[in-house]
Formats: structure tokens, C-alpha cells, sequence
């Protein structure tokens, strides 16, 4: 999940770049959350493939591949930013928060399955005893998603067989993944925005507090 610094990809150095327009960058620090986008946006790309002509069911499959795979790693930064919240404003300790492993580490064992991933990160969300309910509806696509691919390999080569062919309006199931990813990157954003807001808030009273502690006693003295 790192990219390497010592070993460059032999691919690459196939094709070094000549020109500005055509310069793509590798070896660039990326979170998670911003690849599950690039992975996002790839997906919207493909599905502008689905026009109704049988020529256009081919581009099913790697468009659930894109979307599934954007899905697992905006659930594995969730995690991740959940996790650090909790070490940054609750004084959690990290060796117990990541089970004694750097966070890449631990977030890899974590593995493939969308239900494991999304019950971990509801659960992390939950601990924090925020107002706003976690969303039902996000946990339904993942769910559906997950029976129809439980461990990112369906999607990829299509290998379950299926002598009942499946039709599918593509504009309503674009629009509710669609819908469904950027809910749960609100939620995330929601989550930190809310338990950073909190204990900024609480440092600022006991600042005054602090303060009034002060001056009381500076008038006391006086």
C-alpha cells in the first residue's frame, strides 16, 4: 500500500515522460479516501458506456469492480481517520487502537470483506456516541454488494456462473451507488468534523475556566 522508493516499477521506466502534457506521476503519496475517489470517478467513466446496446453489457463488470473496490478503500480510510480521532481528541493508545501495528499494516489485515469492514467502521463511529445516526441505507448497497462479490474477485473475472441473465436499468443502479458512496464520505467527514469541533470547544471552556480560576484568585490577593 506503500509506494516503493528503492525498486522502480521496470514498466515505468519503459516510458519516460518527454512532454508536460502527457506527465503522469507515480511514486506521490496518495490517502486512501483519494484513491477510493480516483477509483469513483474511474467508474463514472465506464458506466458512460451504457447506452441499452448489447455491445455496452461488457462494461458491467469493471464498472462494479471500480465501485465495489472505491467502496473498500473509503471504508478502510474511514477506519483509519476513526481510529486517529480517537488517539488524537479521546487519548486513546495507539498500540491498542491498531493492535500493535502501523496503521497501513493493520488496516491490510483487515482484508476484502465489505461487511467486516463496514461493521468495524460503524462500530468506530458508534464509540464515538455522536447525535446523528449512522445511515441504515449505506449498510443495504453494501450488504448487496457484498453477496454478489464477497471477496473482490467476482467482479474481476466473472467466474459464478449465471444461466438466468439479470436486466438491469444501469441509470437507477449508477445512481443509488453513486448516492451511497458520497453518504458515507459525509458521514466520515461528519464523524472527525463533529469530535474535533467538540474537543476544541471543551479546550476552549477549560481555557476560561482556567482563566476566571486565575483572575478570582488575582482578586482574592488583591
Amino acid at each position: 500500500m506503500t509506494a516503493s522508493k528503492t525498486n522502480p516499477i521496470a514498466l515505468f521506466k519503459r516510458h519516460p515522460n518527454t512532454s508536460p502534457s502527457t506527465l503522469v506521476m507515480h511514486n506521490r503519496t496518495r490517502s486512501l479516501g483519494e484513491l477510493s475517489y480516483a477509483y469513483y470517478e474511474s467508474a463514472l467513466v465506464v458506466a458512460n458506456q451504457f447506452d441499452g446496446q448489447a455491445t455496452s453489457d461488457i462494461f458491467l463488470l469493471p464498472y462494479l469492480f471500480l465501485m465495489r473496490h472505491a467502496f473498500e478503500l473509503l471504508l478502510k480510510d474511514g477506519i483509519l481517520i476513526l481510529k486517529n480521532v480517537q488517539i488524537e481528541f479521546c487519548a486513546s493508545d495507539p498500540n491498542e487502537i491498531y493492535e500493535n501495528m502501523a496503521p497501513l499494516e493493520y488496516i491490510e489485515q483487515r482484508g476484502h470483506n465489505l461487511m467486516k469492514l463496514f461493521n468495524e467502521f460503524r462500530n468506530n463511529f458508534n464509540s464515538l456516541k455522536l447525535e446523528e445516526e449512522f445511515p441504515r441505507a449505506i449498510e443495504s448497497v453494501l450488504n448487496n454488494l457484498h453477496q454478489a462479490d464477497k471477496s473482490s474477485t467476482e467482479f474481476r473475472y466473472g467466474m459464478q456462473a449465471d444461466t438466468d441473465p439479470s436486466y438491469i436499468d444501469s441509470a437507477s443502479l449508477c445512481k443509488e451507488l453513486s448516492e451511497q458512496f458520497k453518504i458515507l464520505d459525509i458521514v466520515i467527514d461528519y464523524a472527525y468534523g463533529t469530535v474535533k469541533d467538540r474537543y476544541s470547544t471543551q479546550g476552549k471552556n477549560d481555557q476560561t475556566a482556567q482563566a476566571d480560576i486565575a483572575l478570582t484568585a488575582t482578586d482574592e490577593i488583591r
